[in-house]
């Protein structure tokens, strides 16, 4: 009878199985690697989406006109982006909001342009509000302000007032007038 020496083979099949072991670990965390990877491009594409979007949306206050025998401000929005610029009248998001302050910057009002009693104190859009502003777009928004929180019979005549306009948090404008 053959003997056959066991010693020899006990290593090859070990070296195999460590092997076998060390695939099974590297696919698996390849697998893993990849799936998180994944996760995290998408993300990143997502914010750098949403960034451009706004980074490419912006308006400019051409003029600010007020009348002080009605109460009533008109603006001249232009839109210079790439993107509309919604103007909504909601009193839920998304909201068209604004903040005045006077001569010495101190806010006088920040409210909505929600509308005619849609929120207490808010200011009532007359004309140019509830639709986007194309691109390249003029917009002449008229505001009514004698009911609301941004009455400005307290500010002297003769007073720059100031304001910082949010649309939707979309993009921004800032304009001034003379009361």
């Amino acid at each position: 009878m053959a003997t056959f020496n066991r010693k020899g083979l006990t290593p090859i099949i070990s070296v195999i199985l460590l092997l076998m072991m060390v695939i099974a670990v590297a696919g698996g965390m390849f697998f893993w690697v990849t799936r998180i990877q994944g996760q995290q491009q998408g993300g990143i594409e997502s914010y750098q989406g949403k960034f451009f979007t706004t980074a490419a949306t912006q308006a400019s206050v051409i003029k600010a006109t007020y009348n002080d025998s009605n109460q009533s401000l008109s603006i001249f929005v232009q839109n210079t982006g790439n993107n509309p610029i919604p103007v909504p009248t909601t009193s839920t998001y998304p909201t068209t909001e604004w903040i005045v302050s006077d001569s010495n910057q101190k806010a006088i009002c920040s409210t909505s342009w929600a509308g005619s009693g849609a929120i207490s104190g808010a200011a009532n859009c007359t004309r140019g509000c509830g639709t986007d502003i194309s691109i390249g777009q003029i917009r002449q928004i008229n505001l009514a302000l004698s009911s609301s929180e941004c009455s400005l019979v307290s500010q002297p005549n003769g007073s720059k007032i100031s304001f910082l306009i949010d649309f939707s948090g979309k993009t921004t404008a800032s304009g001034s007038f003379d009361k």
